[in-house]
């Protein structure tokens, strides 16, 4: 709609987000008639994508692309500024195992948020 602004938060921060998220809340902005959408780049900070998701927050995943000589040194950058990102590595891998033993039968779905 014109004059209307939307934000993306693209950010790999979980401080940040739940920041931002707290804020919303604070301000009762209901995420989906809200224009604040909430990115990661594919393959990083997946447990946090999943988790705005299943609370409702538009949640995006963007693939950089381009020649690899241009991609890969972003890739490197990102993954610099984000060490942090790995204590979320644990998190990833404890979503995907209950994800799997759900498809598989072994228990029943659970929510992570």
């Amino acid at each position: 709609a014109q004059g209307r602004a939307e934000l993306m938060v693209a950010s790999h921060n979980e401080n940040s987000i739940r920041k931002c998220v707290s804020q919303m809340r604070r301000l009762d902005m209901d995420p989906s008639k809200t224009p604040i959408f909430f990115g990661q780049l594919l393959g990083m900070a997946d447990h946090l994508t999943f988790t705005l998701g299943k609370q409702g927050y538009p949640a995006f995943k963007y693939v950089p692309y381009g020649r690899v000589a241009e991609v890969v040194p972003y890739l490197l950058r990102r993954a610099q500024e984000n060490v942090a990102i790995m204590k979320g590595t644990k998190a990833d891998v404890q979503l995907l195992v209950a994800e799997l033993q759900r498809r598989m039968g072994f228990r029943k779905s659970q929510s992570a948020v």
